[in-house]
């Protein structure tokens, strides 16, 4: 049986508690016995959403060491690029084709270097600014029952703990 037949039964089961005291012995006994089956369902998803926060940890791993190993292989591309490029630059060859491509040495391109960004004149700045509600300081006034337009207090979601 799925848990949420199990969790429906139940349900089913404190609504006849509640309209009828005669069979109260008899409901309390079938809800002790679906109450076990819940729980041992439960503590059997436990286990599956344990045995997949392992194979979480182990894929994250493996995308840790794949991720490291794109940037070693990427490095040694551009170590190659600019070796090529220095001493292209050092023969003063700036074109060399072959049937598959052509490999192009382009002159730079002018481009700024900020040394002290505090001594660039405002007219260069670009100034940003952020606006972002205070949650906290919101909460706490909705909390002591003030009244904040635009923001109303919710409750989330339940979670589990499992020590």
């Amino acid at each position: 049986m799925k848990l949420y037949e199990i969790t429906e039964q139940y349900r089913e089961l404190l609504k006849l508690a509640d309209e009828s005291e005669d069979m109260a012995e008899a409901v309390k006994n079938t809800m002790e016995a679906i109450e076990g089956d819940f729980n041992d369902k439960a503590i059997s998803l436990i286990h599956v959403v344990n045995n997949i926060g392992s194979d979480v940890i182990a894929i994250d791993t493996e995308m840790k060491r794949l991720s490291e190993r794109i940037k070693v292989m990427k490095n040694r591309q551009d170590s190659m690029r600019d070796y090529l490029r220095i001493n292209m630059e050092a023969s003063e060859i700036s074109k060399i084709t072959c049937p598959l491509f052509t490999i192009t040495l382009a002159k730079g391109r002018d481009m700024v270097q900020i040394q002290d960004a505090d001594k660039i004149p405002t007219d260069y700045l670009n100034i940003k600014t952020t606006v972002t509600p205070m949650k906290k300081e919101i909460l706490a006034t909705l909390k002591s029952g003030g009244e904040i337009s635009g923001a109303i207090m919710i409750k989330s979601k339940s979670s589990l703990r499992i020590k």
